[in-house]
């Protein structure tokens, strides 16, 4: 639990950091083509791939931190569970923990993928228009990869994640769970009533998936809460 939201931080702090080096490169890239005629921009932008300077930039050194922290999340909930004397995780539940893992960051390269699609476009009508290179600059400024939508996709993936491998290693087993989070004005209604209607005992495996609110999903996109053992 403690480890997911330092994990997002650090990550969209990466994010942040490369953003500011791919900017100036845009910035180098824009005064260049300025100079140049249309067919030259033509085939310029033909080749030209937005988001191989992204990952030259750091995009692909953050994915690759974030993979790590996602093994931490794991090594987490199997050590839980050797304290209770589980024994560890193999097979088909590793093997779908990763392709869960593989498909949040797929996500995470498409939405980088279609940020450099629509920068690209961007740059190429700004240019065709013959707009100087300040105002170019200007209007494509108002284009973040650092976006709510990402920042969010990231926390719940890798939370969706953490909640996935605890039950992955307890399932089937006769522990109880307890819906763990924040109850206050942003608490979503299924996820206040899942709360509210906890025995005392806490919830059975089968009562977990049956509620509004089962293992990986929770309280659904952006949720602050997960599934822990009692």
């Amino acid at each position: 639990m403690a480890q997911v939201q330092p994990a997002v931080n650090s990550f969209l702090s990466d994010i942040k950091r490369l953003e500011g080096g791919f900017n100036k490169s845009l910035e180098v890239l824009v005064g260049n083509l300025s100079k140049v005629s249309d067919t030259e921009l033509i085939n310029t932008m033909s080749q030209l791939n937005l988001f191989n300077e992204l990952i030259e930039q750091g995009y692909g050194e953050a994915l690759n931190k974030l993979d790590g922290e996602y093994g931490k999340l794991l090594e987490g909930a199997l050590k839980e569970a050797e304290k209770r004397g589980v024994t560890g995780l193999s097979g088909p539940g590793l093997q779908g923990l990763e392709v869960l893992k593989d498909l949040n960051t797929e996500k995470l390269i498409n939405q980088a993928g279609t940020y450099a699609n629509t920068m690209k476009s961007q740059l190429f009508q700004n240019l065709y228009a013959g707009l100087p290179p300040n105002e170019i600059i200007a209007n494509l400024a108002g284009t973040d990869l650092l976006t709510h939508q990402l920042a969010v996709s990231v926390y719940t993936g890798i939370k969706s994640f953490d909640d996935m491998a605890r039950y992955k290693v307890f399932e089937g087993l006769n522990v109880k769970w307890t819906y763990f989070g924040p109850l206050d004005d942003r608490t979503r209604d299924t996820c206040r009533a899942t709360k509210r209607k906890e025995p005392q005992g806490g919830y059975t495996e089968k009562q977990v998936l049956s509620s509004g609110t089962p293992f990986g999903g929770r309280g659904g996109f952006n949720c602050r809460h997960s599934w822990e053992v009692r």
